[in-house]
């Protein structure tokens, strides 16, 4: 049944790169429980020639905040988290100026309604490797303000996802790349994917970027890595690997024998409404982490991220067992060509 989607699924993409809107390009697709379609397309890097192939790997900017909140709802399970405890429970050195951050939760953090601003300045230029940097950089939150008090207001905040991954690392007595690696991309079947970018360094796509609307795309001069930011940007993964993650969340908990990172009680949490984005009535909702929206009537759950010469994007339709990730090297073209037409053409069929 499906052939002839894979064909024009193929012949589309390849379009996309060959009329210069992406330096390179990689998509998977699950469909009940089954993977549908891979494709890898274009260059990973425009210096050396090299293509994008099946073991390429691409920084995931954001999406990678999914895996901390997969990670949080485990954590939750086992006991050693509660949603609505303070996080100064968790990191006792976690302070801030504004007094208010006395009463941010956990759950404020994953549904960003902490009233915690957003990181105007990412070091990219001037990364840290070291296993202390995460720490270093939550320690430093102090000199920042709140946006609104804590639970009032939807705030997108990359600084409470760093927060998040210290309290993972905290409360598991590891690292947060080992927690990850050990909890959910191993146990996942994700044996190429790493937070820690030196330790895939060979397979990295190189980011593009284009110095204004009519450059040419060049390899960017930064790289996006420091792992100070590990637990909101640095996931660097593949499409194989992102198809194993994509039918484990689509599983939700069910017990068939399949991996489950969590129970379907944490999905049921995760995926709910928490909390309104934006102000304007019909705005859309985001549950733990997730956004969640609709496509042509049809539910979705999805993330989204950007960042210096990468793009990724993530929408699991639960309801139809689908679920599609797309990931680019290039920061000039959003992601819109791509995911919503790519499924589109799946349910067309």
């Amino acid at each position: 049944m499906y052939e002839n989607v894979k064909l024009e699924l193929h012949a589309m993409l390849t379009d996309l790169v060959e009329n210069g809107l992406y330096t390179g390009l990689a998509v998977g697709i699950v469909k009940d429980n089954e993977i549908l379609f891979t494709g890898e397309f274009g260059t990973a890097n425009l210096s050396t020639g090299a293509p994008v192939v099946r073991s390429t790997l691409f920084h995931q900017a954001s999406v990678s905040k999914t895996f901390v909140a997969t990670g949080i709802m485990q954590l939750v399970e086992n006991g050693v988290v509660e949603l609505d405890l303070p996080v100064l429970k968790y990191l006792p050195y976690f302070k801030m100026e504004d007094e208010r951050y006395r009463h941010i939760t956990i759950r404020q953090l994953l549904n960003h309604t902490s009233g915690m601003p957003d990181e105007e300045d990412y070091a990219w230029d001037r990364p840290e490797y070291d296993e202390q940097s995460l720490e270093r950089y939550v320690k430093s939150i102090r000199r920042h303000s709140l946006l609104s008090e804590p639970g009032h207001k939807s705030a997108y905040s990359n600084i409470g996802y760093e927060i998040l991954g210290d309290v993972i690392a905290k409360v598991s007595g590891m690292s947060f790349e080992q927690y990850m690696k050990n909890n959910i991309l191993e146990p996942a079947g994700m044996k190429s994917s790493s937070f820690l970018k030196q330790a895939i360094e060979a397979n990295l796509a190189a980011p593009h970027v284009r110095k204004d609307d009519e450059s040419e795309a060049c390899v960017s001069e930064v790289f996006p890595y420091n792992r100070a930011h590990a637990p909101s940007s640095t996931l660097y993964t593949n499409v194989e690997d992102m198809c194993h993650y994509m039918r484990m969340h689509l599983n939700q908990g069910a017990e068939n024998g399949a991996y489950n990172a969590l129970k379907s009680s944490s999905y049921a949490e995760m995926w709910k409404p928490q909390a309104s984005i934006g102000e304007e009535e019909g705005s859309g909702h985001i549950g733990l982490c997730w956004f969640l929206g609709e496509h042509k009537g049809i539910r979705t759950i999805s993330h989204s991220g950007w960042d210096t010469g990468f793009l990724s994007d993530l929408v699991i339709l639960p309801d139809l067992k689908i679920a599609i990730s797309v990931m680019t090297n290039s920061d000039y073209k959003d992601l819109s060509s791509v995911t919503y037409p790519l499924l589109d053409l799946l349910l067309d069929h």
